[in-house]
């Protein structure tokens, strides 16, 4: 099942160093999850958020995704606000932070991201995720391992930290 994101929130427009209009949009998982009744919304505490800025007109002179489209209203999901993507966590390589309050330094090497494009087709949409870090200035190093997830079996945890059957 394709992954999708709502638009939950956006900032007034504002202009960049390069005079370009943008304005910082804040994304969420719609995420699905399995119950005795059937799939049903993860409730929105269970799902990550991320903000990221949306120009009306890029470098490559395009609109980006989010520029436009109204905030996700779920009274009304045909007006809009709803892109087939993911926010992406990814290993990159080690940058900086700088604390706006007390200008200490820090280095860190994870990023995260929304990443908009068909979930369900692992090698394009992660072709997607290394070009949406690509354009946000970061290189990916490293990409995620599947791991199988048994949904309803209870698992034990052993004080070494490998599962023990129940």
């Amino acid at each position: 099942m394709a992954n999708f994101v709502i638009k939950v929130a956006e900032s007034p427009v504002k202009q960049d160093k390069n005079k370009r209009n943008y304005k910082t949009v804040t994304f969420q998982q719609a995420g699905f999850m399995e119950t005795p009744w059937g799939l049903v919304p993860r409730p929105s505490n269970q799902c990550s958020q991320t903000a990221v800025n949306c120009y009306e007109k890029n470098y490559l002179e395009k609109m980006d995704a989010g520029w436009s489209e109204p905030i996700f209203n779920p009274r009304n999901p045909a007006a809009g606000g709803v892109f087939q993507g993911d926010i992406v966590s990814r290993e990159v390589e080690e940058y900086e932070i700088v604390d706006k309050m007390d200008g200490s330094v820090r280095q860190v090497s994870t990023f995260r991201t929304v990443v908009f494009g068909d979930t369900d087709q692992a090698q394009s949409f992660e072709s997607a995720v290394k070009s949406a870090f690509r354009g946000k200035g970061h290189t990916v190093i490293s990409s995620p391992v599947k791991a199988a997830v048994n949904f309803g079996v209870p698992t034990e945890i052993g004080v070494d930290g490998t599962s023990v059957d129940a």
